[in-house]
């Protein structure tokens, strides 16, 4: 018998990416809040840190995870042959397909960016 089934699974990796970028944006709005006066040279500085790139490269990997985990569900639900009959197959593979490229292309971009 398996501890973790592959629903299971699923379910656990959406929740503790979930779980990362929450702290991710508590993590930043306590950056905004404790720092009144803050102007784009302190923006700029922060996120030139080592510490907030990893960080927020983690999150990147946290969002682009839960996101192709979660249109996957979505897409398994509704892109069905009960609802959409022989077209099923070819709309629910090009929902997967134009979901990865937006999922990375974001990822790429935002990488880009932040380092």
């Amino acid at each position: 018998m398996k501890f973790l089934e592959s629903g299971t699974n699923e379910f656990l990796i959406i929740r503790a990416c979930a779980l990362f970028m929450f702290l991710y944006g508590v993590y930043l709005i306590y950056f905004v809040v404790s720092n009144p006066g803050m102007d784009y040279l302190l923006w700029k500085s922060f996120f030139e840190g080592l510490v907030i790139k990893v960080f927020s490269t983690l999150f990147l990997i946290s969002f682009a995870v839960h996101t192709w985990l979660g249109t996957w569900a979505i897409g398994s639900d509704y892109f069905t042959p009960a609802r959409l009959g022989g077209f099923s197959k070819i709309v629910y593979v090009s929902y997967r397909f134009i979901c990865f490229l937006i999922v990375l292309i974001v990822f790429i971009w935002s990488l880009i960016i932040i380092w």
